[in-house]
């Protein structure tokens, strides 16, 4: 067995057993927005946007999810780019007012450190406009490291519920020769956002409540994806 695995599944384990409350509290505020015809927003700066990626447009996935990938904070638009424009204060703001967040919608954010002014700064907004606001961060990583937001705040003090991913300072797992190595965040990352996937359909089937849910392209199956893009492309961007 490799090593990262070794440590990886029983810490992911432990993660969701541990986490099971937050994350039960975050699923039945996804089904009440399903339920409401309201938007599931996620947004993640660096590594963090592909936990708002894996949610978004893919099969067996919710489609009333929208991913906030503005190119100002991706990876793809340039790495030391993106690190600086993670810190940036004002950037929340802009991003906000252009995806359209609104009361009765839901925002994931997704940092691993929970300290950066953009994530900061999208927390504080949605508390100021009534948005209930889901942290999946790393309460190890936020409290042993200084805020870099004027204010002082960090992510998961700001949110409605916190799913401690249980990273570890640092993110590694492994240590050689001194280097940390074998990134944890955005392993448990994907998982629990199958989790929260998973979770709301079945609460949804259970209730009665009809769910718009991707399925896949790639198969002789026929799907209903195209009707949900057309009922989505108006308010979801990037669809």
């Amino acid at each position: 067995m490799y090593a990262f695995i070794e440590q990886a599944v029983p810490r992911l384990q432990a993660v969701l057993e541990l986490q099971r409350a937050a994350i039960d509290q975050a699923v039945e505020k996804i089904v009440e927005a399903v339920a409401a015809d309201r938007l599931l927003y996620a947004f993640g700066t660096g590594h963090s946007h592909m936990i708002p990626m894996e949610l978004f447009g893919r099969a067996g996935g919710l489609a009333n999810v929208c991913a906030m990938l503005d190119e100002s904070i991706l990876n793809g638009a340039g790495a030391t780019r993106s690190s600086r424009m993670e810190r940036l204060s004002g950037l929340a703001d802009i991003l906000w007012d252009e995806y359209g967040v609104a009361s009765g919608d839901v925002l994931l954010l997704v940092s691993n450190s929970g300290l950066n002014a953009s994530v900061v700064e999208m927390a504080q907004r949605a508390r100021a406009e009534g948005v209930f606001c889901i942290a999946l961060t790393s309460l190890t990583q936020s409290r042993a490291n200084t805020s870099r937001h004027p204010s002082g705040a960090k992510l998961y003090q700001l949110a409605d519920v916190v799913i401690d991913n249980g990273a570890p300072d640092g993110d590694a797992l492994l240590h050689y020769g001194g280097l940390g190595t074998g990134a944890f965040s955005s392993f448990v990352g994907i998982a629990v956002a199958e989790v929260l996937v998973a979770e709301t359909v079945r609460r949804c089937v259970e209730r009665g409540i009809a769910v718009p849910l991707f399925q896949s392209q790639n198969t002789d199956r026929v799907t209903d994806n195209d009707a949900l893009f057309r009922r989505y492309k108006p308010r979801i961007r990037h669809l």
